[in-house]
């Protein structure tokens, strides 16, 4: 591989309808999320593995930072934390395991899961608990690729070729400025170096 083709950022970030069709996703499941966030049907462990799992895929440096922690804090064990980053899913059941390789797949295929995958999503789980886990999905897929978008903008203001749209990523980096601030200036309290400099 080259310099120029190294030095080339390719996290997946937003195009115009991708960044359409995941906004309104997720804001149209944000009341499923909130409701899920107080009262889950699901466990905390099961979604912070959903999260990752997503997360897994679109590489993206905040939402993996934040919901590492997340996951260590609602129960999920070292092994199963390992699978999510890479291993296998033998230490996890067959109805978690489903929902975690439906996040997963949801995002290798560009919010395109398949037929299959969405059957066997229906077999394992009652719609209330695929409502809950689809607006996991809709709100991480969201913020990985606002995240990703707004290192797009960072590259590309460090003089680093960038695949994408300038104008549609600096759109999803201004969405998700606060958020993204406030978790970089939470990773630099904490001391950790997850987060590396913007």
């Amino acid at each position: 591989m080259s310099d120029s083709q190294a030095s080339v950022f390719r996290k997946r970030t937003f195009t115009l309808p991708l960044l359409g069709l995941s906004l309104a996703a997720a804001g149209i499941s944000l009341p499923t999320l909130a409701h899920a966030l107080l009262r889950p049907s699901l466990s905390p462990a099961l979604r912070e593995e959903i999260m990752l799992a997503v997360t897994s895929v679109n590489d993206c440096r905040y939402c993996s930072w934040v919901h590492t922690g997340l996951a260590l804090e609602n129960g999920v064990d070292m092994d199963s934390l390992g699978m999510l980053l890479g291993r296998d899913l033998v230490s996890v059941d067959e109805r978690e395991a489903v929902a975690i390789l439906f996040g997963k797949h949801f995002a290798d295929t560009v919010r395109q899961p398949s037929k299959v995958a969405r059957d066997k999503l229906q077999q394992h789980f009652n719609a209330g608990e695929r409502r809950e886990i689809m607006a996991y999905i809709h709100a991480i897929y969201f913020a990985n690729l606002t995240g990703n978008s707004a290192d797009a903008v960072l590259a590309r203001l460090r003089g680093q070729k960038t695949e994408g749209s300038f104008i549609v990523q600096l759109i999803a980096a201004l969405l998700g400025a606060p958020v993204l601030t406030a978790i970089w200036l939470n990773s630099r309290r904490s001391g950790k170096p997850a987060m590396g400099e913007l």
